[in-house]
């Protein structure tokens, strides 16, 4: 099963890419602000563009991108644990009754544990946490990536054909 340590890879990869994209980004909002061209017709530039830098469209490709990667890698983990969930006992666990378990088990436990159970918590939560300097430019951002398109990608990934 995958660790935490996958979780950790996808969020450092797509922090850099967000640096690494920055300066052509804000200097692309930047000349958007200087140019007026829409308060001149009345409009604020956050009428037009309500994530500021990150409505531009490397932005979303950064985060579409690494979207998918977590969503793969989390509807993997959600298959092997219902492949586990699904074994036979072993002759090791003959003899144990279901009932012994019950107490140990916490009814209102998350079953995910501490991993994340959906993109967003990386990309927009944990960034919120850790970088606040890079979610500032993800400020009201509006973006999850649905469609056949990209649930079949995520299926064929995982191989689920």
């Amino acid at each position: 099963m995958a660790s935490g340590d996958e979780f950790d890879r996808i969020f450092e990869e797509y922090v850099a890419d967000i640096e690494a994209a920055l300066p052509v980004v804000v200097g692309w909002f930047e000349r958007l602000k200087a140019s007026r061209k829409y308060t001149e017709q009345g409009f604020s530039i956050d009428d037009i563009w309500p994530s500021l830098t990150g409505s531009h469209p490397v932005m979303i490709r950064i985060f579409r991108k690494h979207f998918l990667r977590l969503a793969i890698l989390i509807e993997s983990l959600d298959r092997e644990e219902e492949l586990e969930d699904e074994k036979e006992p072993s002759e090791e666990d003959w003899g144990t009754d279901d009932d012994d378990f019950e107490d140990k088990e916490d009814e209102d436990e998350d079953e995910y544990g501490d991993r994340p159970s959906e993109p967003y918590q990386v990309l927009i939560e944990r960034l919120r946490a850790e970088r606040t300097d890079l979610y500032a430019h993800f400020r009201q951002f509006m973006f999850i990536p649905i469609g056949l398109e990209d649930y079949l990608l995520v299926e064929r990934e995982v191989g689920n054909e």
